[in-house]
């Protein structure tokens, strides 16, 4: 068998215009689809690489967001707790200072209303000690008690001090020397002689006196000069203990 040098050059040309073709119509294009289509895989890997980064960034982010907000509940429960413990102190001690003062209230009432129901007890008992004063006085009112009570009267008069002296001299020099002298009863002669001097002595000079009688003093006798009052008498007596009651109750 001989073999055909040109049908042999004509294989071999058909066979690299082939080659040539598939390269050219079909390598090619598969080649550029699958290059395109790695491409485009590394693009999506690259993507989903970036979208799995961000996902893990945000997961992060929402944990640390988790936990600052656990962090911030926690911080304000606990403030809360403060607050609600604060105010339940307060409230605790302004009802506590309520009810001090509502003890305390009372209790000035209390002993406001005893001290008046004292104070009440009180006046009635000067108010009876009184009138049983009065109706004794009126048993006493006798005229040698009047006469006793004169011969005291006449002895207080000549011990006045000086200034008292000095006043009724004054105001019998700017005036009439003019004494009224009342008395519980009848006064005789040697009495009423022995006021005038007395007077007399006081004042300076004579003084003319105006005798009259008030059963309402009792006992004893009560002379007034002008403004000046001089009083030796079972009433005037009554009235200064009931004065001095009435002062010891107000200090107590």
């Amino acid at each position: 068998m001989e073999l055909d040098w040109s049908t042999f050059g004509l294989q071999v040309l058909n066979f690299l215009v082939l080659v040539w073709l598939l390269k050219r119509f079909l390598y090619k294009p598969v080649f550029t689809v699958i290059a395109d289509r790695r491409a485009a895989m590394e693009r999506l890997r690259t993507e989903a690489e970036r979208l799995r980064a961000e996902g893990e960034t945000l997961k992060q982010r929402y944990e640390g967001r988790l936990a600052e907000w656990e962090q911030e509940k926690q911080q304000a429960r606990a403030r809360l707790h403060e607050e609600l413990n604060k105010e339940r102190a307060r409230l605790l001690e302004e009802v506590h200072r309520s009810v001090a003062q509502e003890r305390e209230k009372s209790k000035t009432l209390e002993e406001r209303h005893r001290q008046e129901l004292r104070h009440q007890a009180e006046e009635a008992g000067l108010a009876l000690g009184a009138r049983f004063a009065a109706r004794l006085l009126e048993r006493l009112a006798h005229p040698h008690l009047t006469t006793q009570l004169v011969a005291l009267a006449i002895e207080e008069l000549r011990a006045l001090p000086e200034e008292r002296r000095q006043t009724i001299h004054a105001i019998c020099r700017n005036g009439d020397a003019v004494a009224s002298v009342s008395s519980a009863h009848q006064l005789d002669e040697s009495q009423r002689e022995a006021l005038s001097a007395a007077l007399g002595e006081l004042a300076g000079r004579t003084v003319t006196c105006i005798w009259t009688e008030d059963t309402s003093l009792f006992a004893g006798v009560q002379v007034s000069v002008g403004p000046w009052i001089f009083a030796a008498n079972l009433r005037e007596e009554l009235k200064g203990f009931t004065e001095a009651a009435h002062a010891v109750d107000a200090v107590l």
